[in-house]
């Protein structure tokens, strides 16, 4: 089964967040978040629709705006 996951990172280059899509452990597709280019909401809400309309279901203990 794929699940996605919400991942948020502090870099030397700022902020860096993105979703990860894995499949029996591995991470198979990564989408990152262009910080300004739009929120944390609007990513987390066009990203979540668009990995559930591909089959994939989000991992437990995530939480979404």
């Amino acid at each position: 089964m794929k699940t996605y996951q919400f991942v948020c990172r502090s870099t030397q280059d700022g902020l860096k967040e993105y979703a990860s899509v894995r499949e029996n452990g591995e991470e198979i597709k990564r989408i990152d978040r262009d910080v300004w280019q739009e929120t944390v909401a609007e990513f987390r809400g066009r990203v979540g629709a668009q990995l559930e309309a591909e089959g994939c279901v989000m991992a437990e203990h995530q939480y979404t705006l």
